[in-house]
């Protein structure tokens, strides 16, 4: 029988990949916004990261960085 922890999502810890995928989210938002990859686009990703992955302190302050770079959602 699964206990009610092995239900909850998993979260990795995968540095490397963490430090690929903030490398690319670094980058792509520092780009002109298209209109095919919106900020509220590149918001969910990084939200993603976030939730998916054990962070360190330092990737933590990236994706922070990165979601004040993005501003807001919009309603």
């Amino acid at each position: 029988m699964e206990s009610n922890g092995s239900r909850q999502a998993q979260r990795f810890n995968a540095s490397h990949v963490v430090e690929a995928e903030l490398e690319h989210l670094d980058w792509a938002t520092r780009q002109p916004m298209v209109r095919m990859f919106s900020a509220d686009y590149w918001r969910r990703r990084v939200l993603a990261v976030k939730a998916a992955y054990e962070l360190t302190h330092q990737q933590g302050v990236r994706i922070e960085q990165i979601l004040q770079r993005l501003g807001d959602p919009v309603e």
